[in-house]
This record gives structure tokens, C-alpha cells and sequence, in this order.
């Protein structure tokens, strides 16, 4: 080996390390760039609720409006439909689907109607046929005829269920609930 060769292939290996160093650094930044998108993506959770032909999307804070609608149509038929024999049960639910504001409000108001429906042993009956969702302020609208009957006095009319929702890690949080009847 003399001594051309000897410099020759120091040349190409000092190329050779520059380019292997190069390479190497493009594959860090790509992977801190990777690293950095998924930290910052928020996981999608991909729903299959009864009733609905698809499946549904909801990332961390955001749900599409076909999940706020079917939680809205559920929620009106579960407190649209009431007997004296469903109230503990519908009391039970209502809980994990309220918000610390709410709760309290709710709580003592749905204590003092349900005590009322007991006593006189009312039963409500109710059938969606409108739905209408706000997307601003993610409020759903389930409008419907209902029904109230106690002993052998039955009233019937337009029932109307808005509910304003909140989403906290995935979970439907009720942040308002408004009712307004026509029973006549």
C-alpha cells in the first residue's frame, strides 16, 4: 500500500462519515418531529351506539353532532317516559351526567318533582319526532308529544327537551337542562 492509496481512502471515508452523519442527523430530526406531532395529537375514540348505522368520532374535547344528538334523544326519552316505579333509576343516571354546577340545582328540583309524581302516582309518557342540534353551543333540541296520566285524567301536548352539553375526557357532562310542556 503506498501511501496515494493510504490518502485516497482516508478522503472517501472522511466523505463517507459526512454523508453517514448527515443521514443520521436528518433521521433524529425526523423522529423529535414524529415525537413532537404525537404528543401533541389528541387521541380519536371511534364509537358503535345502539340505534346509529355508523360508527361515531370523538376526539378529547369534541364530538360530532350525530353523538350530541343520540345522547339528546336518549336523555328525552329517559325523562320523557317516567312512572313511579323508574324515578330511583332515572335519579341514578341523571347523576354521572351532570356538572358540579348543575348538580346541586338539579338535584333538589328533580328530588321535589319526583316526590310529587310519587304521591300522586303520575306517569309521563313521551315520542320524539323532531330532533335539531346548535353546533355553537353544542345544545340539542328533542321536540315531541307527551303525555301525563294520573288515575283517569290523561292531558297530552308538545313536549320540548333541550339539553347543552359539555365534554370532559370522552364523557357527555349535561351543562343545562331545560323542559318546556304544552299539556293540555
Amino acid at each position: 500500500m503506498t501511501i496515494q492509496d493510504y490518502l485516497q481512502r482516508l478522503k472517501q471515508w472522511r466523505q463517507q462519515l459526512c454523508v453517514d452523519r448527515l443521514i443520521l442527523l436528518v433521521l433524529v430530526l425526523s423522529n423529535v418531529l414524529l415525537l413532537i406531532h404525537c404528543l401533541n395529537r389528541k387521541p380519536a375514540v371511534e364509537l358503535s351506539l345502539p340505534f346509529m348505522d355508523r360508527q361515531i368520532g370523538i376526539q378529547s374535547g369534541e364530538a360530532s353532532q350525530i353523538y350530541y344528538e343520540w345522547w339528546g334523544l336518549s336523555l328525552a326519552e329517559l325523562l320523557g317516559n317516567l312512572n313511579p316505579q323508574n324515578l330511583s333509576f332515572l335519579e341514578a343516571r341523571l347523576q354521572s351526567l351532570l356538572s358540579p354546577n348543575l348538580y346541586q340545582q338539579v338535584h333538589e328540583t328533580l328530588n321535589q318533582q319526583f316526590q310529587q309524581l310519587r304521591e300522586d302516582q303520575v306517569s309521563l309518557s313521551f315520542e320524539p319526532s323532531q330532533i335539531e342540534f346548535d353546533e355553537t353551543i353544542r345544545e340539542v333540541r328533542v321536540t315531541g308529544n307527551s303525555a301525563l296520566s294520573s288515575g283517569h285524567q290523561r292531558l297530552s301536548g308538545q313536549k320540548t327537551f333541550t339539553f347543552q352539553f359539555n365534554l370532559i375526557r370522552y364523557r357527555p357532562v349535561l351543562a343545562a337542562i331545560q323542559i318546556e310542556s304544552d299539556l293540555k
